[in-house]
């Protein structure tokens, strides 16, 4: 690529190109194509860069092999990787085929998937099936539903899932994957949170079985009212899940003698910049139910209940002090 094209410009380049991968997957919803002209208008940058794509997509007509428009705009109609596949090409086309790497990554992965949410953002799909997806905070999930299964993988973040009876003839397995592991639903409502290097199962209804693809013991099935962690290769201990576990979903953060710095950290997956807890009052208990769509009154309800006070360094670095 020219050596004069600003850090702007290649990111723009590559989000023109997954914005050219998402619209061509023939699966777009009204609300996507409207974040897309937002995304368009923003900024010039962001026009010149899908001006690139439209130009080159014009070229790939007469390109032969997996480059060419009619591989890439089809690519859904042969398996579950057409965004991927599409964009990979384009960046390959486009001269930042390097970065195909980063997108592989869990980050990268997330920004391609069917359903996500930003920071602070929570939201609850009703699925094909009639099961019901709810995602937290900053999270991002493929749907793959085949004649053979309903899959849900899981790329970042936490989900809540609650299922309903298959109505296909042959009742297909309701599964969820993880960079850890398989778990599969028996009839039930759970939550799954995804780690940088672990996995967290949460059950609320009756059981989901966890297969590991290194273990040697390979299941483990976990029963209502119990939750685990679990790497590639070992499960944690069994647990009694906590009071509150899942009041997410009802947009709420319910708490029973938690510790501050827990609660902090907690608070500080649903705002952007960071947030921390002194190490000095991290040991502090605190009880309640607080919003989560406002963490600036949760943090001045503990200033008023506990004796702390909230440092400002700039509105994206908060910390949580001593009095």
């Amino acid at each position: 690529m020219n050596s004069s094209v600003s850090d702007h410009q290649r990111l723009a380049l590559k989000m023109a190109a997954r914005w050219f991968a998402t619209l061509c997957s023939g699966e777009v919803t009204p609300q996507q194509n409207q974040k897309w002209q937002v995304w368009l208008a923003q900024h010039e940058d962001h026009r010149w860069a899908w001006q690139r794509v439209e130009s080159l997509q014009g070229q790939m007509h007469s390109m032969p092999g997996k480059f060419s428009y009619q591989t890439l705009s089809h690519a859904h109609r042969q398996s579950d990787i057409t965004r991927r596949r599409v964009l990979k090409g384009l960046l390959v086309l486009l001269g930042l085929g390097g970065t195909w790497k980063a997108w592989q990554t869990p980050a990268g992965q997330g920004l391609l998937a069917d359903t996500r949410t930003s920071t602070g953002e929570i939201k609850t799909l009703r699925l094909d099936d009639g099961s019901q997806l709810s995602l937290n905070t900053a999270s991002a999930a493929d749907i793959r539903f085949t004649p053979q299964q309903r899959l849900i993988r899981l790329h970042q973040g936490e989900i809540r899932i609650t299922t309903a009876r298959d109505p296909q003839p042959v009742a297909r397995p309701f599964l969820v994957q993880t960079q850890q592991g398989m778990l599969r639903a028996l009839g039930t409502e759970f939550i799954v949170r995804q780690y940088d290097d672990a996995t967290r199962l949460t059950v609320l209804k009756h059981a989901v079985e966890i297969t590991l693809p290194g273990h040697p013991v390979p299941r483990l099935q976990v029963s209502e009212g119990h939750s685990v962690r679990f790497t590639g290769t070992a499960f944690g201990e069994v647990t009694a899940i906590e009071s509150g576990a899942g009041s997410w979903n009802k947009g709420v953060l319910s708490v029973s003698d938690r510790r501050l710095a827990e609660v902090v950290d907690e608070l500080a997956r649903y705002r952007h910049g960071h947030l921390s807890c002194d190490p000095a009052v991290a040991d502090l208990r605190i009880s309640g139910t607080f919003p989560l769509n406002d963490t600036d009154s949760v943090l001045n309800i503990l200033s008023r209940t506990l004796p702390v006070k909230i440092q400002t360094m700039t509105r994206y670095w908060v910390n949580v002090v001593p009095a």
